[in-house]
């Protein structure tokens, strides 16, 4: 799937398709709140989390750049 295809699903079909399709990568735990780094096909799909709630505080979609960054001290994947 490419990524102009996945922005073009509704919300809840991208999270049903990330969990079904993408894996994930790494989490980073930021104290109050988890960031999960998941892959699908070209790009990257990171979700913020509450640490205490679960509940879900935002989402950002990428290819790569500087938001992968903070993963690569944390994380043996190369990308």
């Amino acid at each position: 799937m490419k990524l102009y295809d996945y922005l073009m699903l509704k919300e809840h079909t991208q999270i049903y398709t990330l969990i079904k399709e993408g894996s994930l990568i790494t989490t980073l735990d930021n104290g109050e709140t988890y960031y999960m780094l998941y892959s699908l096909s070209t790009f990257f799909v990171e979700f913020e989390y509450e640490k205490f709630t679960k509940k879900p505080l935002g989402r950002a979609i990428f290819q790569s750049g500087i938001q992968i960054e903070k993963y690569l001290p944390n994380s043996k994947v190369l990308i």
